[in-house]
């Protein structure tokens, strides 16, 4: 249909073309959430409404304990990776992780059974997690054991370890207490206790002390933690050696230098930050 001269012509610029697009190509890398630097992006999923551990500021922005460490694994990692936050409630993050929206999860997370067959924990502690009963007085008692609070109603946050470990005496002791659950902010879960709501709940000392100096509430905890333990960030079971290698080397320095207490005290108003 063409001549040989025209098709030869078409030829070059079809093929001037492809090594075009080649180069273009080449230019976005060769793999998904890689930059030309060679520095890939790693998202991180978290929470934009838990305060002190991750939620919105006044100025807009995402803030917190949780969200200011992992900032600081970013610029210690930033010759490799760039971090990013997927933010959403509680459950959704795992959610986000689990689905491969996000490779690291950063929101408090305790150690159970559950977490441990999904993902791969963190090897760095960061904050403690010695879980107590607190209630108003006001309102009756302060509940010392799980067996105290029979015939209670107890608020706990979905998908939580407070959750779980309500729920693992329930199963050994059907009926004994009521579970509340919800997503809720400081404000409502006081809310809840002060007007009778609910008895209980369970949360850390300082939770508590949170609660206590922002709201001017009397409320107690047990004297003794029906749990002791503490919180880790969790990678994907797929995620890179690499990457784990290197963002629990970064926190460990952190934690050594002295990061780690200053934004505890920071976020928390004391060191909050566990030995392990």
């Amino acid at each position: 249909m063409f001549g040989s001269k025209k098709l030869t012509t078409i030829g070059a610029v079809l093929l001037t073309s492809v090594f075009a697009l080649g180069s273009l190509a080449a230019c976005g890398g060769s793999s998904s959430g890689s930059s030309a630097s060679g520095v890939q992006e790693i998202k991180v999923a978290t929470g934009n409404d838990g305060k002190p551990f991750c939620y919105m500021n006044e100025d807009g922005d995402l803030d917190g304990y949780d969200v200011a460490i992992m900032k600081a694994v970013g610029d210690k990692l930033s010759k490799y990776y760039k971090f990013t936050f997927e933010t959403s409630d509680f459950p959704t993050s795992l959610s986000n992780l689990s689905s491969g929206k996000a490779q690291i999860a950063a929101y408090e997370y305790e150690i159970n059974a559950e977490r441990k067959a999904k993902f791969t924990y963190g090897t760095v502690g960061m904050t403690k997690w010695d879980t107590l009963i607190i209630s108003d007085p006001n309102n009756g008692k302060v509940y010392q054991t799980f067996d105290e609070l029979k015939g209670k109603k107890v608020y706990v946050e979905t998908a939580t370890n407070q959750a779980a470990m309500a729920e693992a005496y329930l199963k050994k002791n059907p009926n004994a207490f009521t579970l509340v659950y919800g997503t809720y902010t400081n404000e409502q879960i006081v809310q809840g206790l002060t007007s009778g709501a609910y008895d209980a709940t369970l949360a850390p000392q300082y939770s508590l002390d949170l609660w206590n100096d922002s709201f001017k509430k009397g409320l107690k905890g047990s004297k003794k933690a029906v749990n002791k333990s503490s919180s880790y960030i969790l990678f994907n079971k797929s995620a890179d050696k690499t990457l784990m290698k290197r963002v629990n080397t970064a926190m460990k320095q952190l934690k050594d230098d002295g990061t780690f207490e200053k934004l505890s005290q920071k976020y928390y108003g004391a060191d909050y930050v566990p030995e392990d």
